[in-house]
């Protein structure tokens, strides 16, 4: 039986010390020589094993000053629809959320033609930081028709962790579908200090549309998130 390459020995254990809290998320590994030196390895078998784990997206390289630890990602297989509190817990993250704006204004015309109301309608704007393990991952900035709320205190969408479950428990608003829309920028002056992350860094943005079960708009969303800390699968089938 072959032996077992020195590299994937010094990854597994490099894994096994991050998974044990040897070096917190967020934190650096120690550098190249110091590793050569516990391992008694060379510096290619080092770098064989941190760019294996750089792949798998367990630590990240940062030019001119280590090799960070990189948070757990937050993981979503969009088979099912799950609200950004659900998607957390499911996978042992600890949901938060901070920096909370409730407003009303009229409908911007991007605004307006999402939820398929006429420009200057009247809108919820509802923006906040989403936090896991208290660690800022995105800005959801979400607009919601007025009218779904006559009747009721809009800040009542303020008591609860997640959006949906509000809309749903408290003003019997069931978004039942939703529409994703991918792409990139970067980040702005607000983005970044809200994310924790420098200007003109990439975001991935998220255009949401949701729906009710008739197949109305009832919630518009811009979402920008780090992509450091977030994966997003999509499986596709032959038909």
């Amino acid at each position: 039986m072959a032996a077992e390459p020195l590299y994937l020995r010094v990854k597994r254990d490099l894994a096994a010390r991050i998974d044990q809290g040897a070096w917190p998320p967020g934190t650096y590994i120690p550098s190249e020589p110091d590793l050569q030196q516990r391992y008694r390895v060379s510096r290619t078998t080092i770098r064989k094993a941190v760019d294996e784990l750089v792949h798998e997206g367990r630590l990240a390289i940062i030019h001119g000053m280590g090799t960070r630890v990189v948070p757990q990602h937050l993981s979503l297989n969009p088979a099912v629809l799950m609200s950004f509190t659900q998607m957390m817990t499911t996978q042992g993250i600890e949901p938060g959320r901070r920096r909370e704006s409730l407003t009303t204004e009229p409908a911007v015309p991007e605004v307006a033609a999402a939820l398929s109301l006429p420009a200057g309608d009247e809108v919820v704007r509802y923006h906040r930081v989403r936090t896991a393990d208290g660690a800022p991952v995105s800005t959801n900035t979400s607009y919601l028709p007025l009218e779904l709320f006559r009747g009721f205190d809009i800040r009542q969408l303020l008591d609860g962790q997640s959006l949906y479950a509000q809309l749903e428990n408290v003003f019997g608003v069931v978004v039942h579908t939703t529409e994703d829309t991918f792409g990139i920028a970067r980040a702005d002056a607000d983005a970044a200090a809200e994310l924790d992350v420098k200007p003109a860094e990439p975001l991935l943005i998220i255009a949401r549309r949701g729906f009710d079960k008739a197949g109305n708009p009832i919630e518009y969303s811009r979402i920008a998130i780090r992509p450091d800390r977030y994966r997003h699968t999509i499986t596709l089938r032959r038909k």
